[in-house]
């Protein structure tokens, strides 16, 4: 926690791996004249949120991540941005490519994630977030969800998949 919050270091590769997001969707767009179904899937937490306030908090207390304190976190919606994100999603929007939030946060706290994403000025109306229902609902389903169309998506229709961004492995298609 104290090289996230501390290490310039951290704030470098952070800007630099959304430097590298930004030219390869560049690329994409380059490369592919029709882009209508096309969508961007991102994770929140420490891809687009940096939560690491709520993390020195726990440490001050001598606790560690627990759902209860993590809930009442995300409700506060104080979470700031993970640095160089601001542009890269900036980069997407000019594009006009569809972003698809896919997170392991609660559905039951979306309205709290988009208020934090409104404090941070980096919402959306057109945004789409697939947050997790239960405990069964990983993220391979979502994503398939967005490619097929169906279930929460079935209002949005089908998309293309032509980037996931993410911190975990979780984030990312690898089949």
């Amino acid at each position: 926690i104290r090289w996230v919050v501390n290490s310039d270091e951290y704030k470098l590769l952070c800007n630099q791996i959304y430097n590298e997001a930004i030219l390869t969707l560049d690329g994409i767009v380059k490369q592919n004249s029709n882009l209508s179904s096309a969508a961007i899937i991102i994770d929140l937490d420490e891809t687009v949120l940096d939560n690491s306030k709520y993390q020195v908090e726990n440490f001050f207390k001598g606790e560690s991540f627990n759902m209860k304190s993590w809930a009442k976190w995300v409700n506060r919606a104080e979470a700031d941005l993970v640095p160089g994100v601001i542009r890269f999603i900036e980069s997407i929007r000019k594009h006009n490519i569809q972003i698809i939030f896919i997170s392991n946060r609660m559905h039951e706290r979306l309205d709290a994630t988009v208020e934090n994403l409104k404090n941070l000025n980096i919402y959306d109306e057109s945004d789409i977030f697939l947050l997790r229902l239960d405990k069964s609902d990983k993220k391979h389903i979502r994503r398939n969800e967005v490619i097929t169309g169906s279930n929460r998506m079935e209002q949005y229709g089908s998309f293309n998949i032509i980037m996931s961004v993410g911190d975990a492995m979780g984030d990312f298609d690898l089949e």
